[in-house]
């Protein structure tokens, strides 16, 4: 490679790290990383995807795929499967040795954020050579540093749960794509303010860490929690998701806080209000109904699961009409 082709592509390279710095969402995320290393191999194929399960119980997922000659492919959503003998090696391989491993002509490099793996890069057409294993090693060390840092953009301190920025986000989002059938739910924690009053604050946040974990412990990882404001939460619930409705999800996971025994408080108890969120005009608006639905449970004896549609029904609330003029969504 002569001079001129050299300074090209570290140009290349360096204008395609700054693009993917600029990312905010983990999918564009690894489509930049994706491109960034179609830039640095040029003449591979390279498949990215998804992983979950311990050693016993691997599973992965495509979602990204950068041909030698037809460039970047978003793979349409495919199901979790098991990998076969040779991936499964190398992800299992990628504990003890964290750099790329190769077999042939395939090379694998796991990714890893806070410690856990959580996707895999797969690079096709022939193996790579020393340079190139090192330019995919420091690549995989920047987008790990990068993910650390996004996380904790996305993240409250306290609870670990995503923070208010990625609820708004989140909800936007959800509501630009139709067919979206989800529940917003809006938690808020029974005289919170006594528990912080008579205990001290250092008590109020071990029970806001401890509900945090009951929420997650309850209804799983497909239920997004977000740490909303102080000692309230939100939560965007999948209509019928595992079975059960979200209503019924919701006084599960209520029952099981009322029944739990909280170090020196004793008993800790949540009013949750929720709404469905299809066929809504704006964000503002299904955020509203789900705060009077929690309005409700809140001035009528605490510690209830209040929809507002069949407050909406008994005529309790009033029907919101569209909004004129300038609205702020968030």
């Amino acid at each position: 490679m002569n001079r001129r082709a050299a300074n090209d592509n570290l140009a290349n390279l360096v204008q395609q790290m700054a693009k993917m710095s600029a990312q905010r969402g983990l999918r564009e995320l690894e489509r930049s990383l994706l491109e960034l290393v179609g830039v640095l191999l040029r003449q591979h194929s390279v498949r990215f995807y998804s992983l979950r399960g311990n050693d016993q119980n691997l599973e992965v997922r495509l979602l990204h795929r950068l041909d030698e000659a037809g460039g970047y492919h978003k793979v349409s959503p495919r199901h979790w499967q098991a990998p076969d003998q040779h991936m499964r090696d190398a992800i299992l391989h990628s504990d003890d040795t964290p750099g790329p491993w190769h077999q042939g002509d395939t090379t694998w490099q796991v990714i890893r954020q806070r410690n856990r793996r959580t996707a895999l890069i797969v690079v096709e057409n022939g193996p790579l050579d020393e340079q190139e294993e090192g330019f995919l090693a420091a690549i995989m060390l920047i987008h790990e540093n990068y993910l650390r840092l996004l996380y904790d953009a996305e993240r409250d301190m306290l609870t670990g749960l995503l923070n208010r920025r990625s609820f708004d986000t989140r909800l936007y989002e959800l509501m630009s794509q139709p067919g979206q059938h989800y529940t917003l739910a809006l938690l808020d924690i029974d005289h919170f303010k006594q528990v912080n009053d008579r205990f001290g604050h250092i008590v109020g946040d071990e029970v806001l860490l401890r509900i945090s974990q009951l929420m997650t412990d309850t209804l799983g990882s497909g239920v997004q929690f977000y740490r909303y404001g102080g000692e309230e939460f939100a939560a965007l619930l999948r209509q019928g998701q595992d079975g059960h409705s979200a209503p019924q999800q919701l006084e599960t996971l209520r029952h099981r806080i009322a029944a739990t025994d909280f170090p020196q408080v004793g008993q800790v108890t949540l009013s949750i209000g929720h709404v469905q969120i299809d066929q809504q005009p704006l964000p503002a608006n299904v955020v509203e109904q789900a705060d009077k639905a929690l309005y409700h449970a809140k001035e009528h004896g605490r510690n209830q699961v209040v929809d507002y549609a069949q407050l909406l029904a008994q005529g309790l609330v009033s029907p919101q009409g569209w909004p004129q003029g300038d609205v702020e969504l968030f």
